[in-house]
């Protein structure tokens, strides 16, 4: 699983992916074009950011389609592992909610590091609910 950052213009947020379409697709889903995302490694990613450029258009679409179809689990897994951290912080918070599992100790730690109204890390951790009925 590889590290990325979801860019939203109040809290730093990180969270795992197997890949890069996998990290594409959960941040168009989890941003609905309003926030985008990079890779720690310096490997190119795709803009999702599309809220001003119309949305969601030709390739990327397609490939937004077909990851949904296709690796929805790797989609919801990746969901579950969004938080309200940097990467300096990823590992004092994977050890704190035992790899976010812990879901007592998740909502502590989002209620004392999210500033944002917008909850992004809880509504990412709840796509099995959305997507699933």
């Amino acid at each position: 699983m590889q590290l990325y950052e979801f860019i939203t213009p109040s809290d730093p947020i990180t969270f795992y992916a197997p890949d890069i379409d996998v990290a594409e697709a959960i941040s168009l889903f989890v941003g609905n074009g309003k926030a985008g995302f990079r890779s720690f490694d310096n490997i190119k990613t795709p803009n999702t950011m599309t809220v001003f450029s119309g949305g969601i258009q030709g390739e990327q679409l397609e490939r937004f389609k077909k990851v949904m179809d296709e690796r929805i689990d790797e989609v919801i897994a990746a969901g579950r592992t969004f938080a309200v951290c940097s990467k300096s912080y990823r590992e004092e918070y994977d050890t704190l909610t035992e790899n976010s599992t812990n879901t007592e100790q998740i909502e502590k730690w989002d209620e004392r590091h999210r500033s944002s109204m917008n909850n992004w890390c809880g509504y990412a951790r709840s796509l099995k609910i959305k997507v699933r009925s």
